[in-house]
């Protein structure tokens, strides 16, 4: 009876672990752009709010458990660097044309982007003489888009706000100093980041998304080309294994039409096909038949 046992107790925890290594292959590959201020433009840090929105939104990604085990969030070291390589600017509106480029370039999908669309710091006081009690109230409302990089539509879109409250003695005619006010301005992004990325991970929407496309494990890009040799920019971190096979594909212009222009997709010829021989961390290296270029993309067959 023991062996029968171990047989079924090994068949339990394979049944557990296998679903944890199908969502590791089927992580979806995104990249979080700058967001946008559209508060008030009185504070003197108000060009420090949309990067500290960002910033915030990709920390609370990383601690949220289902969202990180769903997505994979492209570094910002190497975004940048591939922007600028490509003459794309991080920052600013994502418009359907600079969506389109940015999921051509880095083989993704979706973005994530937003605005933060009100930004508040009001202090009450009251007292009498030379001395008193104030309160001071810090808000923030972020709204958080996920983008469509093939039609520059909004897939998801989601809203919350967040606020920080002090209180506390004062001097008569004190106010506070700037280290103070811009500590509550951050402590306020940053609760309002922590709720809208909540409440993106609650939306009934991420069900549709599925790891297919150019969104995840399955779709990557060509480093470099030696011979029959191909490296990708996608590795065991990302769900990629020995034996796993690809299509090459040359991926053209984006297709805008002419009238409304809005962006269709973008057009693709299939160069070649391969399979994965070596798998690193990050990269992986696979050997392939017909042609094959640096930057062409890799989608899993």
């Amino acid at each position: 009876m023991k062996p029968l046992f171990r047989l079924l107790g090994a068949f339990a925890i394979l049944s557990c672990l296998a679903p944890t290594s199908l969502e590791a292959q089927a992580k979806i590959r995104i990249a979080i752009w700058d967001f946008e201020n559209h508060s008030e433009r009185s504070w003197w840090f108000y060009n420090d709010l949309g990067p500290a929105a960002r910033n915030h939104i990709d920390t609370a990604f990383s601690e949220n458990e289902e969202l990180s085990s769903r997505f994979s969030v492209i570094e910002r070291e190497k975004l940048d660097l591939v922007l600028k390589e490509q003459g794309l600017a991080t920052s600013g509106a994502l418009d359907q044309q600079t969506a389109a480029q940015v999921g051509r370039v880095l083989g993704i999908k979706y973005i994530i982007t937003g605005a933060i669309d009100k930004f508040a710091i009001n202090t009450t006081k009251g007292g009498f003489g030379g001395f008193g009690g104030s309160f001071t109230k810090a808000e923030a409302v972020i709204n958080l888009r996920l983008i469509d990089t093939t039609t520059a539509e909004r897939v998801i879109a989601v809203s919350a706000n967040g606020d920080v409250k002090k209180g506390g003695g004062f001097a008569k005619g004190a106010s506070l100093s700037r280290e103070n006010e811009w500590g509550i301005a951050s402590e306020a992004i940053e609760k309002a980041s922590a709720k809208v990325v909540e409440a993106f991970a609650k939306h009934k929407g991420l069900k549709n998304l599925a790891a297919g496309g150019a969104m995840g494990g399955t779709e990557g890009k060509i480093i470099k080309v030696e011979g029959n040799r191909a490296w990708i920019n996608m590795g065991s971190a990302s769900g990629v294994q020995v034996g796993d096979r690809y299509v090459v594909l040359s991926v053209g212009d984006a297709l805008i039409d002419p009238d409304t222009g809005q962006v269709l997709g973008v057009d693709e010829s299939e160069t070649g096909e391969g399979e994965v021989v070596d798998v690193k961390d990050r990269f992986a290296i696979m050997t392939f038949t017909g042609a094959a270029m640096a930057k062409d993309v890799v989608r899993k067959k």
